[in-house]
């Protein structure tokens, strides 16, 4: 899409190419615009490889120059050399779509010159390049909480970036141009002049989609930045959740209850609990053959022996690895049904739960092999304005904590504005047990949150 940035044509989902071939850059580059019938395209001297505009903003009609967001992004000295820039575009108060830039050493990557209509779809991108990168890269733009989204998959860092640096950073670099090679001058030169022509009284065609174009002198927006960023929200406040202080006690006292390690001579191996849901979730218990125990496993133990005692509350088994593993489906009891805005309810300020919190964390230290509490992030929605826009930002960190599953009692202490995401529990029946290491182990990621 193209949209005017302080009288700049900013393009956005431009599509790329790696240009292979034995003839020079510019050839392959021109050839490449022949193919796609692209009157005008990004490609800078050896470069090897090259952006035009899709065909629906080929046909958008503009007076003056196409600068590629991506470009300026990627000469951006302080994103070098790895960057994702994700940005919430408004117009008039109302949620129009996302844009996206993703650049790897210094170029943009293909596929991630995008403009996105839903919040679903941006997910999977913003995870796909994580992938891709396969490391450390900078997130900028204005939305701080898909840093949520990584976990711990990538070390990354965010920068805020609103489309008015974007414009400031287009230089002529960035610029779209005709391509250079002599076969295609006579050609382009003639679109050239149509396009001209065609522009004449106005800046922009109709076709344009209007929702992703800004104006120099938009209208005053509807609502302030405060009051969508609160119905933000409250949307989000109708999720369910699991406080940590009420699911992982009442996980433990379930699966003491209701999962026999041993079934038809199979032993339990891990059950993991991926998308914690409350009262129940849906989770996967794998169970494997002794493998000590001669040189066919387990004594007796077959495919048969395992469905035979199969509890009436497993379900789905499907047979992997040789038919040395099984993997069930059970629906684990995670307690009391909450919505997220209970869990919002009341939050101590980001100071506070560094402080209460995370000195709850450090107590558990000398008996788990992992209690952290990292960096606080903004949670929602921010507006295309910034941070300061809102007087009073949400934010949440992720904690994580590692260790026997007896310390599940001690959880009982969290607060209330603590839940819980992710469980994991891995069960070694041969380890010696030890302050830190246990028979069965449980490994819990969730969120916490505050508000200044």
């Amino acid at each position: 899409m193209i949209i005017e940035i302080h009288g700049k044509a900013i393009a956005f989902g431009m599509q790329w190419r790696t240009l292979t071939g034995n003839a020079p850059a510019p050839d392959l580059a021109a050839k490449v615009a022949k193919e796609v019938k692209a009157a005008r395209i990004w490609h800078d001297g050896a470069a090897l490889h090259t952006g035009f505009l899709t065909p629906e903003d080929a046909q958008t009609k503009v007076k003056d120059k196409v600068y590629s967001a991506a470009i300026a992004i990627a000469r951006m000295p302080d994103l070098m050399p790895n960057v994702l820039f994700a940005y919430r575009l408004e117009n008039a108060g109302a949620h129009v779509g996302y844009f996206v830039c993703g650049i790897l050493k210094g170029r943009p990557r293909v596929g991630f010159d995008r403009v996105i209509a839903d919040e679903a779809t941006l997910s999977e991108v913003i995870k796909d390049f994580a992938e891709k990168a396969g490391g450390a890269f900078r997130l900028a733009g204005n939305l701080p909480e898909l840093a949520r989204l990584l976990g711990a998959t990538a070390a990354i860092s965010f920068v805020e970036l609103h489309l008015d640096a974007v414009a400031a950073a287009a230089d002529s670099h960035a610029a779209l141009r005709k391509p250079s090679a002599a076969a295609t001058k006579k050609r382009l030169a003639l679109l050239a002049m149509v396009a001209v022509i065609g522009a004449v009284g106005g800046k922009f065609g109709v076709a344009e989609y209007r929702a992703y174009q800004l104006r120099k002198n938009p209208p005053p927006p509807q609502k302030s930045p405060a009051e969508r960023y609160a119905e933000d929200i409250l949307a989000r406040s109708a999720a369910p959740a699991a406080q940590a202080r009420v699911a992982i006690p009442r996980f433990a006292k379930w699966f003491g209850e209701t999962v026999p390690v041993v079934v038809g001579g199979w032993k339990l191996s891990t059950l993991t609990c991926k998308s914690v849901g409350v009262p129940k979730a849906t989770c996967e218990a794998i169970y494997e053959l002794d493998q000590k125990e001669g040189d066919g496993g387990t004594r007796g133990a077959s495919n048969t022996t395992f469905i035979a005692a199969l509890p009436d509350s497993f379900s789905n088994p499907v047979f992997g690895r040789e038919d040395k593993e099984i993997t069930v489906t059970v629906n684990a009891s995670f307690g009391d049904m909450v919505s997220l805005g209970t869990v919002l309810d009341g939050l101590p300020s980001a100071m506070a739960l560094r402080t209460d919190y995370g000195s709850v964390l450090q107590l558990l230290r000398p008996a788990a092999s992992k209690a952290v509490l990292n960096d606080l992030v903004p949670f929602g929605a921010i507006p295309p304005e910034g941070v300061g826009s809102v007087p009073h930002v949400y934010k949440v960190a992720n904690w994580e904590l590692d260790g026997p599953l007896r310390n599940a009692g001690m959880v009982a202490s969290f607060p209330p504005n603590v839940s819980v995401n992710e469980l994991i529990l891995t069960v070694k029946l041969d380890t010696d047990p030890t302050i830190k290491e246990s028979k069965f182990m449980l490994s819990v990621k969730g969120d916490a949150y505050a508000r200044d």
